[in-house]
């Protein structure tokens, strides 16, 4: 029987699976524990994993040797974690208000960004003192990305809001409060989600490589002392660490912003880009050009302030030097690490983009999912990549499955928010027509979601890189990774600070074209 014109047809909507809530949180961890106890006992692992059970147990009895351990880690990740986001909020705030700073900043803190930690973090210890280091190295993998999050949700600010706000006379700081900051609180909670294991990360990779305490020393310990289910266990205090953060943050997010995790429309950043063709790119050269001199110029003070030797630390000049005679020792290398990248990139970002449908398809696949890539995302790579590298050997596997794997979390949160964003309305209209989950994501949460989607693809592009890198560093012994390992081993200066140059190059490059294409797409659904 047909419905009569003006009236919304009958349908039955499809069938829920209702569970109790405590069992679909429980879900993840129960997944990843019967995963694990699989892997366990029937993977010939030669002793590199134990199960589950033996390391808890583990976990347990060394609960008075991991404590001063693990209270020295997290105060190290709570000082990154506050100071790099804090720096973050304010960054993009005075974005938002002064637009020329933007365009020279910007690529310089991306500059930051990409820098490799294993060629870096032995310099900060150098330089710094006590603990210093490690919050600085959890501060850098918290701050680009809470930037462009925060950045993201400025833009994606409702126009016509803007507009009212414009014709009552407002400037741009009346914009920014009345408007901007709300429409970025969904988008900058994202951010802070990703940021919690991040720098539980950062501090833990910094200890590892020059700390007098804290997990990533206690882990270092525990494998030269071929202690492997004592390595398991800081694992897992570093994971319960990372998403008790994470944890955290979701709450703080439901209490002062419930509205902030559906329900509300990231529409797509407007596009303020003006002028023709030659002047944009004129200007956007100009940007990159004084982009490039405030590092020089940075890169020069911080050499003249450290007081090391020049021995140890090289300047611009002598990085060019370097280059001009010897270039054929770091192009083979950097052509194989720039494989390796874009292999992990499309891996990571792809599965990333699987994984967030499913989670916004269904509740019960979020709660299963999110667990999981928390405990991945934080476990330190220096200690799965042995198991890794046992499992699919030493070749250019190994290394996507590392850099899909720095990739994939970031990612995941950031389109997660993106699609949970569409409007509750637009949602509602779609399921009462009879649209499934499958009809509901293709037509509302993808569209959507497309600005987060976009800026997941940016961020992805020089973490890819640096998972090479790591990968290269840990695991097979080519690529750019393991150049700079062997040439800060054997005291090459010069050969380390122009790999390091050329990473932070590459990675910028990486950058901008994906946020070229970024343009083009968010153009084209504008």
């Amino acid at each position: 029987m047909s419905a009569r014109p003006g009236t919304v047809p009958e349908t039955s909507a499809p069938p829920r699976l209702f569970l109790p809530p405590l069992v679909t949180r429980l879900a993840g961890p129960v997944v990843v524990l019967a995963a694990w106890q699989v892997a366990a006992l029937v993977l010939p692992m030669g002793g590199t994993l134990p199960g589950p059970a033996a390391v808890l147990i583990k976990a347990v009895q060394d609960f008075g040797f991991a404590l001063p351990h693990l209270g020295q880690t997290a105060k190290e990740a709570a000082f990154g974690w506050l100071c790099g986001n804090v720096l973050a909020i304010a960054a993009g705030v005075l974005f938002m208000l002064v637009k020329p700073i933007e365009r020279v900043a910007f690529r310089f803190f991306l500059a930051l960004y990409c820098l490799p930690l294993v060629a870096i973090a032995p310099i900060l210890t150098a330089i710094l003192d006590g603990d210093q280091p490690q919050i600085v190295v959890a501060a850098q993998g918290v701050f680009f990305t809470t930037l462009v999050a925060v950045m993201l949700g400025f833009r994606s600010a409702d126009t016509a809001s803007l507009d009212l706000v414009r014709a009552a006379g407002g400037g741009a700081w009346r914009q920014l409060r009345s408007v901007r900051l709300w429409a970025a609180l969904p988008a900058l909670f994202a951010g802070l989600r990703v940021a919690a294991p991040a720098a539980v990360l950062g501090a833990i990779i910094g200890e590892y490589l020059g700390g007098q305490k804290g997990l990533g020393v206690a882990m270092v310990y525990s494998q030269q002392n071929l202690d492997v289910t004592r390595t398991w266990g800081l694992a897992l205090d570093a994971a319960a660490l990372a998403g008790a953060v994470y944890g955290l943050t979701v709450l703080v997010e439901r209490l002062v912003a419930p509205w902030a995790r559906e329900g509300q429309a990231n529409s797509l950043p407007s596009l303020s880009r003006t002028g023709s063709l030659a002047r944009r790119a004129f200007a956007a050269a100009g940007a990159g050009l004084a982009s490039t001199v405030l590092m020089l110029l940075l890169w020069q003070v911080v050499i003249k302030s450290s007081g090391l030797s020049p021995f140890f630390v090289k300047g611009p000049l002598d990085v060019w030097t370097y280059l001009s005679h010897n270039s054929d020792k770091v192009m083979g290398p950097l052509g194989t690490t720039l494989r390796n990248a874009a292999l992990g990139y499309v891996a990571g970002t792809a599965a990333a983009l699987v994984l967030a449908s499913l989670a916004v398809s269904s509740r019960f696949a979020e709660a299963v999912l999110m667990p999981v890539a928390v405990v991945l995302r934080t476990v330190p790579l220096v200690a799965m990549t042995p198991l890794i590298a046992l499992l699919f050997g030493r070749g250019v596997f190994t290394v996507v499955i590392i850099a899909g794997l720095v990739t994939v979390f970031p990612c995941l949160v950031t389109v997660v928010a993106g699609m949970r964003a569409a409007p509750d309305s637009v949602v509602d209209l779609v399921t009462t027509y009879g649209g499934g989950s499958m009809r509901l994501l293709v037509t509302v949460r993808l569209p959507y979601a497309m600005s987060a989607i976009s800026a997941a693809a940016r961020l992805a592009a020089p973490t890819a890189l640096l998972g090479a890198l790591l990968a290269e560093w840990l695991a097979t012994g080519t690529g750019l990774g393991f150049l700079m390992l062997r040439a800060g081993s054997n005291a090459q200066y010069n050969l380390l600070w122009s790999a390091v140059v050329l990473v932070t190059a590459v990675s910028i490059l990486a950058y901008a074209s994906a946020s070229a294409a970024e343009s083009a797409l968010l153009r084209r659904f504008s």
